[in-house]
Order: C-alpha cells, then structure tokens, then sequence
C-alpha cells in the first residue's frame, strides 16, 4: 500500500494546474459584445423580475377572493399555495446575482 501512496503523492506533486491565474473575462470579445450581452440578460432579467412580481399579485388576489369572498376554504388554500411559489421565485429572482455570486467564491475559494 505504501508504493501506491507514494506514487499517487508523486503524481498530485508533481502535476501543475494549467489554469493558474486564468479568470473568465467577456472582454475577450470585445467591448461591444460584452455591452450587448449585458444589455440582454438585463432585460431578460427585467422580464424575469416582471413576470414573477404579475404572478404574486395575481396569486395574493385569488387568495383575499377566494377567502373574502367565495369563503371557500379549498380555493384559499390552492392560491395561498400560488402566492407562496410565486413569492419565492420572485425572491430568488431578486437575489439572483447574490446566488450566482455565492456559487462562484465558494467553487473558486474551495
């Protein structure tokens, strides 16, 4: 067992990382596509933030009809269940610089 020890400490020794110092970088492309990408996720991320803040509206006004006006308890329960996701992925939408963020230093400082 120690031969194969020391000859996998040699090999992880002795192997050098070729992507030491290597970053991601879209200026690569060049300016203007490094612009127009950002100018694209920004807007799909407004349609994001957008389409999920439509959902929790419509979700929180099905649960006060369903509860205030209906009286039915069924039906409040189903868009109480509607408003909460909505919510959420409204939520994570918001913080989704923050989540990617996050993954990034921990798969980078790890």
């Amino acid at each position: 067992m120690t031969a194969a020890t020391d000859l996998a400490t040699r090999i992880v020794l002795d192997v050098t990382n070729p992507l030491v110092g290597v970053t991601p970088s879209m200026s690569v492309f060049g300016v203007a596509f490094e612009g127009r990408v950002q100018l694209i996720l920004g807007g799909v991320w407004a349609l994001v933030l957008a389409a999920c803040a439509a959902a929790v509206l419509v979700g929180a006004g099905k649960w006060s009809w369903a509860s205030k006006v209906t009286h039915s308890s069924e039906g409040a329960m189903e868009s109480a269940g509607q408003f909460k996701t909505a919510a959420i992925a409204f939520a994570a939408a918001a913080a989704a610089s923050l989540i990617l963020g996050a993954l990034i230093w921990v798969v980078q400082g790890a």
